[in-house]
């Protein structure tokens, strides 16, 4: 049945302007003249989500805030000069993303203030898009980003785009992006994120278009729902992410705007939030962000955080707000606009806040299974150490089986020297997605065993097809075995078990049947000053001090500085030293050390 726009915009946004009491919006203005259209649902987030969105911001400072900090962005944006069909080391991604970015804040910026120029200026990005050539199909991930910011702004802005653009932009949906997967996609068999990815974004597509596609519409869900099991059997059983904390915000953010898509258009999310460890997995993602701000950065994962719409959805859906302290001191500090779906988060920030104070550990298996600890929530000098099992032979991983980061008064201590930025390695001629050992990928120091806060012997890279396993013996205790992630013959047991106590962490390794001669190497990687004493190391940064006391078989401590690039396509590492501690077997092939992280 036709309807009057106006009519459903004044239903949406009363007369009496809720916006306009809400400081970070404007009172809505008069509308531009739209031609009369059938209904078209937007995707993702319900006209509930919109119409609620002032009095929310009334009730929530941190989101008033935010909101403020994106429709201020959206607006300065506005200068920016349209994107072009530019490939960066072969990949169009970037401007994948930066388009899902731009057309969503300027797409959401229309529908609260209802500002002619957002309107005008996401309509312009959005046919400069569907005018490219194609949208790379030959690394899919690009095309199936560009089909998600078209699917949603197209959704968004549907009703007050004209007929000639709606069919512009939905045939470049169409034969740029989702037919190619009528019939599903290689994609779609993947057991990485790129499964969670391109399915989420060809199945956004599909519903974007089904009112005037219904058949090839049907054709690619029925696709996506054989393969999208495949994707999510990562989080098993527990829910820790085996890529990372960074890539955890990546594939689950496309579940997560799968669901909600398919919740508001098909009444049933397929089942997907109730994979076994999905919805645990944002609790992994709240536990791996420390004090400090900063992520367990293993596998190919950087320190600083990101604010994923999916840990805003999931702390709506599991009603479990305190999911979200991290991400409101990012809002007080002004971070996380950079996001490309911001806006969701904006529309979809709970409306309930505190909550149940969460468990101050978290241990889960899986590929790489961790444990991690924490003192306190609320106090930012609170003491958090995390550590990890599992090893190299994995999507993204890294030699980092045994790997530790810790967090002291507000600042990280011992840290994981993160990801090196794919290009610069792959310009370089390096085999990075080779996982095979003596690949080339192994040489980059960053990936390394050398480079992790873990123990090698006699400077040998540890196992690419060994994993270590992860024991929790008590609830603040954690027993690795390392054998399998070292090179066979080195040892007949390898040992590190990790004890959380009170006021301090105790890290005690154990090697049996190593060879004579044979060096063992304990590492931590760290910003702080080291001054070294007998076999004390006492650490200092920004006023704070930390002491690691070492007891064991004869050793050596010694402070090495990594800040340069080992080789010619290794990055530095500014600032960054090494304190190690070397030793030799006793003659029965043991050797021991204990490590004791105390303040001061």
């Amino acid at each position: 049945m036709p309807f009057n726009r106006r009519e459903v915009l004044a239903a949406m946004l009363p007369a009496t302007a809720p916006l306009a009491g809400c400081g970070s919006m404007q009172a809505v203005v008069e509308s531009p003249p739209t031609e009369q259209v059938q209904a078209h649902p937007p995707l993702l987030a319900s006209e509930s989500d919109w119409s609620s969105l002032a009095d929310r911001c009334k009730a929530d400072p941190d989101l008033d805030r935010f909101t403020a900090a994106l429709l201020a962005r959206a607006r300065s944006d506005i200068a920016l000069p349209s994107l072009e069909h530019t490939l960066e080391d072969g990949r169009l991604l970037g401007v994948s993303r930066e388009f899902i970015r731009r057309s969503l804040q300027w797409a959401f910026a229309y529908r609260v203030t209802r500002e002619r120029v957002f309107l005008d200026r996401a309509r312009q990005e959005m046919l400069a898009v569907a005018a490219f050539s194609d949208w790379h199909p030959d690394h899919y991930l690009d095309l199936a980003e560009m089909t998600t910011g078209m699917a949603i702004s197209y959704s968004w802005l549907f009703n007050d785009l004209s007929d000639y653009d709606r069919a512009a932009l939905r045939t470049a949906m169409v034969d740029k992006g989702i037919a190619r997967a009528r019939k599903g996609h290689i994609t779609f068999r993947s057991t990485n994120n790129w499964n969670q990815v391109c399915i989420g974004g060809m199945v956004l597509g599909a519903l974007a278009v089904e009112d005037d596609e219904p058949a090839l519409a049907a054709d690619l869900l029925a696709a996506a729902h054989q393969g999208v099991f495949i994707g999510l059997k990562a989080y098993r059983p527990d829910g820790v992410y085996p890529e990372g904390p960074d890539y955890w915000s990546y594939g689950s953010s496309y579940t997560v705007l799968l669901a909600a898509a398919l919740r508001g258009n098909k009444d049933s999310d397929w089942g997907l939030l109730d994979a076994p460890g999905f919805k645990r997995s944002a609790e992994f993602y709240a536990h791996a962000i420390g004090p400090s701000g900063k992520y367990f950065n293993f596998a190919d994962s950087n320190e600083g955080q990101e604010l994923p719409c999916a840990i805003v959805y999931l702390a709506r859906e599991l009603d479990q707000p305190a999911l979200l302290t991290a991400k409101r001191q990012m809002i007080r500090d002004r971070q996380g606009l950079s996001d490309r779906f911001a806006p969701l988060s904006v529309l979809w920030w709970p409306t309930k806040t505190g909550g149940n104070t969460a468990p101050t550990s978290f241990s889960g298996q899986g590929a790489q299974p961790l444990a991690i600890w924490r003192s306190s929530w609320s106090d930012p000098n609170a003491w958090w150490f995390a550590i990890k099992a599992g090893g190299a032979a994995h999507s993204h991983a890294h030699m980092d089986a045994g790997s530790f980061v810790l967090d002291l008064d507000g600042l990280r201590w011992a840290k994981d020297l993160g990801m090196q930025d794919y290009s610069s390695l792959e310009s370089r001629g390096i085999d990075l997605w080779n996982m095979k050992p003596g690949s080339s990928r192994w040489r980059v120091f960053r990936l390394s065993a050398e480079a992790h806060n873990t123990l090698t012997l006699d400077g040998q890279a540890h196992s690419a097809r060994g994993m270590a396993t992860l024991r929790m013996v008590a609830e603040r205790e954690a027993l690795i075995d390392l054998t399998p992630a070292l090179l066979p013959g080195q040892v007949t047991r390898a040992t590190r078990r990790a004890r959380f106590l009170d006021d301090a962490v105790q890290l005690d390794d154990e090697l049996l049947g190593a060879r004579p001669g044979s060096t063992v190497r304990w590492a931590m990687a760290t910003e702080a000053e080291v001054r070294l004493e007998g076999t004390t190391a006492f650490l200092t940064q920004k006023g704070k001090r930390l002491t690691v006391q070492f007891e064991g078989n004869v050793i050596q401590l010694d402070v090495l500085d990594i800040s340069a690039p080992r080789r010619d396509f290794d990055q530095p590492n500014p600032n960054v030293r090494q304190l190690v501690v070397s030793g030799k077997p006793r003659a029965d092939g043991s050797w021991k050390l204990a490590a004791r992280f105390s303040r001061g």
